[in-house]
């Protein structure tokens, strides 16, 4: 009896802990289930969300004519960023008797994946990637030459692909140049680069820009847009910008955007859709245009993308999805710093800056990384800046401020600043002295900071061109525009 009641309490036990492991079982299945569905509505909607705004803006969009230049200046960071960009406009401008030149400005060799592919290795030496380099530029060729382009209006300059950030940032007037660790040298190995054997430094890159622009005499200059993700195009765009207000250029200024999350959305190939502008991108302080296309240029500008064979065998869905029925470009103008009148510095009035907001994924989870919006203003001694993000700062992040200050069209010289709980600090790199912070003051409250810079530590200018950054144990969560704001 004893055994059969001691059997009965083995068999109970049994049977509540199988009851619980099932209900355990079952709790995390409806998790997992409640979380595919959350994640899959979230998909739903963003889709939606981008072809609602396909529609809208597809109607919405004024229309520019590159008929109307003569002289049309094209830079693009890699080889294939013109025509993703730009074919639509190269056949218009041609077709109505305008000059059009190429710049490009690297040689897209760091494509680790791509030049692997294409050579059948997966360990490539420093002379792969220049091998790789030039089936680049003969693509680049090829696909122009099928626009219409000559030979003798494409540019290469040479420049390390992967590298332009750090040019502009840490090698700008450095004493040594930037090490490119893929082919393996300080200067192009190029021998039909715009300046043979030219250092890899950033005021190279600037004089090479200037000598094609003063040569060519453009009347409308295209370059990348500034809030493109790839590093190489937004150092593309603060490159050319720079060059252009140390020239005091008034001709026109279109931007493109090739990088931006998983845009364009749908990837492949959609002729009958129309390239528009990132959900979040379309309502900041950027005025966005479209050059229309017609069936025989799209279809043209097709064939030339295909002439990119290297890049078609691994992202070929992405370069299909820039064939539609337009072209998508931006004008980013200059923004006005205006009189301080001693109250909130946040007061919509002296807004220079707006930013997209939880537009990558990481930053719904961080709001103090995400930028909101910076603020301007200057009285006859100070000049004051305000940073708004859209949540509250936090100590383990740090934000860098980086700013190139210009006395009408001279360049004086820059801060950079990093932003670390309550203290600010200048940021040491190989460039060249910068200005001094030791009379500058910084306050923090929340999710505002506010930063007070003595004009004549900045020797008076009143042009100011500058970029915030956020990091997190020196990954990049967030970047705003290189916008330029002008002291009034």
């Amino acid at each position: 009896m004893a055994k059969y009641r001691l059997g009965q309490e083995k068999s109970g036990v049994v049977f509540r802990k199988t009851q619980k492991e099932k209900k355990r079982r079952f709790k995390r299945k409806y998790i997992l289930y409640i979380f595919a569905i959350w994640i899959l509505a979230n998909v739903l909607l963003f889709l939606v969300k981008e072809y609602l705004s396909n529609y809208y803006f597809s109607t919405q969009l004024p229309e520019l004519k590159p008929e109307n230049y003569k002289r049309i200046l094209i830079f693009a960071p890699h080889c294939d960023d013109e025509t993703l960009s730009s074919a639509g406009v190269i056949q218009k401008a041609l077709a109505a008797g305008s000059k059009v030149k190429v710049v490009v400005m690297t040689n897209g060799d760091g494509f680790t994946r791509a030049a692997g592919q294409n050579f059948g290795k997966i360990r490539l030496k420093a002379k792969d990637y220049i091998r790789f380099g030039y089936l680049r530029q003969k693509e680049t060729i090829h696909a122009l030459e099928d626009l219409g382009i000559d030979r003798k209006n494409i540019i290469f300059l040479g420049y390390p692909d992967r590298g332009l950030r750090y040019l502009w940032e840490k090698y700008f007037d450095s004493k040594v140049s930037y090490f490119n660790p893929l082919t393996r040298t300080f200067h192009s190995p190029y021998s039909n680069s715009y300046e043979k054997n030219v250092q890899y430094k950033g005021v190279n890159v600037v004089k090479n820009i200037e000598s094609i622009i003063k040569s060519f005499e453009p009347d409308l200059i295209i370059y990348p847009y500034s809030r493109d993700q790839h590093p190489d195009h937004w150092a593309t765009s603060a490159f050319v910008k720079f060059s252009l207000l140390q020239l005091g250029y008034k001709g026109e200024e279109w931007q493109y955007l090739v990088h931006r999350g998983d845009w364009p959305t749908p990837f492949g190939k959609h002729p009958d859709m129309f390239l528009v502008p990132p959900f979040k991108l379309a309502f900041t302080d950027t005025e966005w245009y479209q050059v229309p296309l017609d069936g025989f240029m799209i279809e043209k500008k097709a064939n030339s993308i295909s002439d990119y064979h290297s890049q078609i065998k691994v992202m070929r869905g992405f370069l299909e999805a820039f064939i539609r029925q337009n072209e998508l470009f931006a004008k980013l103008g200059n923004s006005i710093a205006k009189r301080y009148e001693g109250d909130d510095l946040f007061s919509p009035k002296y807004l220079v800056i707006e930013e997209p907001t939880h537009d990558i994924w990481s930053l719904i989870f961080e709001k103090g990384a995400d930028i909101d919006s910076i603020y301007a203003a200057h009285d006859s001694k100070n000049i004051y800046i305000g940073i708004r993000m859209v949540g509250s700062a936090k100590r383990l992040i740090n934000y860098y401020l980086h700013i190139r200050a210009f006395k009408d069209q001279k360049y004086l010289g820059r801060m950079y600043i990093q932003i670390s709980g309550s203290k600010m600090k200048s940021v040491k790199t190989m460039t060249t002295p910068q200005f001094s912070l030791d009379n500058s003051k910084f306050q923090r409250n929340k999710n505002y900071m506010k930063i007070v810079l003595p004009k004549k530590d900045l020797q008076n200018a009143n042009m100011l061109f500058l970029s915030l950054r956020t990091e997190f144990l020196g990954r990049q969560l967030d970047r705003s525009a290189w916008r330029v704001i002008l002291l009034k």
